[in-house]
């Protein structure tokens, strides 16, 4: 299977700036970066991104547009796309196994 078109579910410290990258070492493929944040989308489609890196503010400027989208259509960016890549918030787990347990040093 050839890979055309990429959606990337979740716009914020991982998901943005890894599916810009994404879009600039690939250019024959699309990249669309969804998220429920209407303002967060607001802002990647902005000359203010909602999240500093050094250098990103180039590569999206570089690829938005050609094949790096940020849109608020998740079921759209889903349907079409041929590999999906979540990248949303993962809850600490505070019970059960598993659960993060905070150690007190002396």
């Amino acid at each position: 299977m050839v890979i055309k078109k990429i959606c990337c579910i979740g716009a914020g410290y991982v998901g943005g700036p890894t599916c810009s990258v994404m879009a600039m070492k690939c250019p024959h493929i699309t990249v669309t970066v969804v998220d429920k944040s209407t303002e967060r989308i607001a802002q990647w489609n902005s000359d203010k991104l909602p999240i500093y890196e050094p250098g990103l503010d180039d590569v999206v400027q570089e690829c938005r547009g050609r094949n790096l989208f940020f849109s608020t259509n998740i079921k759209k960016g889903i349907n079409e796309a041929d590999l999906i890549f979540i990248s949303v918030n993962t809850p600490t787990k505070t019970l059960g196994h598993g659960r993060v347990r905070l150690v007190a040093q002396s």
